[in-house]
């Protein structure tokens, strides 16, 4: 105990060795943890609705009915006004009359790694509002997703702006994903007479651990740009080729769009050129409806968004049809010594905020909503405490979305606030892994039914304003 420092030993960049001190013997200090218990019977989630395959959707007026009685952990809106997400509840209303997919974007760090929290709601916002498919996937993910398993061939490289190991491109146009992968080196000399063959491959399947609605899809895309000659790309379900296309050499972003009236569960794409396009990714949709794309940015605080080539960003999200962002960050600030305590956060508020500032103008009537930071716990002694950089950075985030006119939903205090992640790790059973800091898939999905009952309430406001509206005008 004398001699051990204070701040301990650092291993490596992930473990840190402490020893007790004599204040962890000879104090009476004791935490009180958060009480969840209301919480977890106001949102019991059923589980049948996800892998057994026979689910056919929930009963959703009954669905929206009884998350009205459930405690409400409210979205909040710059100056109180909730038409920060009218452009988005508007689209969500005009789905039923149209034949329009529109897009939600699920940003996070690895929190939602693996599509924990996305597919949940996912499944619920595409059984209330029409949709199917998992949406859009890179080809190198960080993590397994439970909706689809996606093996790229060994010679695919990704450049991506997140993680000091990934390499980087000599452009900047990164796209929504922030990255992209080729299987061929990137060529800064464009004038070089490389000869060489290039061939790729990426497998896919749907999972049968996904939600119903996962498991099928209309429309299979495919976004590549920027090849300095023509690729050609083949469709395979096991050994039948189903579709033979050329990607002409392009210096744009560009999308291939293949048609289904029922997509094959399993499918590859063989590339063969003497160049390679930058393929950001694939997408799994139905043809109208909602589509919702779980995009985990392991290591990321929020950052990159404005440091991507804007044009190309905008392009991608017209083509996707982008109506509402969803920003879930904040773990990544909190430093890695769980001692160190951040005095100022103004320089995260500022970079934070710049972000969302940047995906605000790509279209005026784009909507963004940031999900805080959750609980986080550091050890103290023999119980674990609230990181005292947590709330900075809960308000950070706060500051920032309602600068940039965003709305924000508070998961901190929707968890249970002060000291409530350790009474998700000690449930029983367990909703939180045991670093403190990760949901595990049971809390993932009270998480998002939740958030889920968030947004719908606001919706149905939405929707009685409307018809006040209506009525008045039919007057």
């Amino acid at each position: 105990m004398l001699v051990f420092p204070k701040d301990g030993i650092k291993i490596n960049s992930s473990n840190t060795l402490y020893f007790f001190r004599f204040e962890d013997f000879f104090t009476n200090k004791t935490v009180k943890y958060a009480d969840i218990s209301k919480i977890l019977s106001e949102n019991v989630v059923d589980t049948t609705a996800t892998t057994s395959g026979d689910d056919n959707g929930t009963d959703t007026a009954k669905s929206s009915k009884n998350s009205l009685l459930r405690r409400i952990q409210h979205i909040e809106y710059p100056n109180n006004n909730p038409d920060a997400l009218y452009p988005f509840f508007e689209a969500l209303n005009g789905i039923a009359k149209g034949n329009e997919l529109i897009r939600v974007l699920h940003y996070g760090d690895s929190q939602i790694e693996g599509d924990r929290i996305t597919s949940f709601l996912r499944f619920k916002l595409q059984t209330k509002f029409g949709g199917c498919g998992s949406g859009f996937t890179q080809v190198n993910n960080p993590a397994p997703s439970v909706s689809i398993a996606e093996t790229p061939s060994d010679n695919w490289v990704k450049y991506t702006l997140i993680g000091r190991d990934q390499p980087k491109a000599s452009h900047n146009r990164y796209g929504a994903m922030l990255g992209f992968s080729r299987i061929a080196l990137q060529h800064k000399d464009t004038t070089n007479k490389d000869s060489s063959m290039y061939f790729g491959k990426i497998f896919a399947s749907l999972t049968n651990t996904s939600f119903q609605n996962t498991r099928s899809y209309q429309r299979l895309k495919l976004f590549y740009g920027y090849n300095r000659k023509d690729v050609n790309v083949k469709l395979y379900q096991n050994k039948e080729l189903l579709k033979s296309e050329t990607l002409p050499a392009s210096k744009a972003l560009n999308v291939l769009t293949w048609d289904f009236e029922s997509g094959p569960s399993s499918f590859s794409l063989h590339f063969k050129g003497k160049d390679s396009p930058d393929v950001y990714g694939f997408a799994l949709d139905g043809i109208k409806g909602i589509a919702i794309d779980n995009i985990p940015l392991r290591g990321s605080s929020g950052y990159g968004f404005s440091q991507t080539n804007f044009d190309n960003l905008k392009r991608f999200y017209d083509l996707l049809n982008v109506k509402l962002v969803i920003m879930q960050f904040g773990v990544n600030a909190v430093p890695e010594n769980e001692k160190t305590i951040v005095p100022d956060y103004s320089y995260y508020e500022k970079g934070f905020y710049e972000q969302l500032n940047t995906l605000k103008k790509i279209n005026k009537d784009l909507c963004i909503i940031v999900i805080g930071i959750s609980d986080r716990s550091r050890k103290a002694g023999n119980y674990y405490e609230t990181n005292p950089n947590i709330i900075k950075i809960r308000l950070a985030q706060k500051n920032a979305a309602f600068k940039a006119g965003c709305a924000y939903w508070d998961l901190y205090e929707a968890m249970g606030g002060e000291n409530s992640m350790p009474s998700w790790v000690f449930a029983e059973p367990a909703l939180a892994n045991k670093d403190f800091t990760h949901f595990n898939e049971s809390g993932a999905r009270i998480v998002s039914e939740m958030f889920y009952n968030s947004l719908l309430n606001d919706y149905n406001e939405y929707l009685k304003q409307a018809g006040k509206l209506f009525s008045k005008a039919v007057k």
